[in-house]
């Protein structure tokens, strides 16, 4: 699915670029913001997936990866796993420092992502009433973001798989 949204958030932003409308541009911006951050995520839980089926993490990192947590129930002195949410950024970072031990975590590409990361949180959780954001930083925000994250896979896809992301999606860099 990660590769499906990000070729839709590239569809959807300049489907965006093409519009002169502001409200409808920012229509599609949105539509691209949302389905390039649930790129990152579908792209992790694959990841975290395919270790899970090759048991070739500790169980405890394979759990956080998961969005679990392993934990004792003393009344039936069992071990359980219970839901427990954790920061896509977190995740990641387990990613890149245990297969691409070389990535700075200064760099332009992770913060740009960080960056685009608070740009997405702002859109989902709003406080004005109204879309105040220009469209040059729907613009910026979202050529950054894309950019960013289709380097932070490509590293991940790299490290983990010994190969780069497909072309098609190298491709979709801004």
């Amino acid at each position: 699915m990660f590769e499906d949204y990000l070729i839709d958030c590239h569809f959807f932003f300049n489907e965006g670029l093409l519009k002169s409308e502001e409200r409808e541009a920012k229509r599609y911006y949105r539509a691209s913001v949302f389905y390039a951050a649930s790129s990152i995520e579908a792209f992790s839980n694959y990841i975290a997936d395919t270790f899970n089926k090759g048991n070739s993490l500790s169980p405890i990192e394979i759990a956080f990866l998961l969005d679990k947590k392993i934990v004792l129930d003393i009344d039936k002195i069992e071990i359980k796993e219970i839901i427990e949410y954790h920061r896509l950024e977190d995740k990641l970072r387990i990613f890149l420092k245990k297969f691409v031990t070389d990535f700075d975590f200064q760099c332009k590409e992770w913060s740009r992502f960080m960056e685009f990361k608070r740009f997405r949180d702002r859109l989902t959780h709003p406080k004005e009433i109204d879309d105040e954001i220009s469209i040059n930083d729907y613009k910026k925000n979202i050529r950054n973001g894309l950019s960013s994250i289709i380097f932070i896979m490509n590293s991940i896809s790299k490290g983990v798989f010994k190969k780069p992301l497909r072309k098609k999606l190298i491709d979709l860099l801004p």
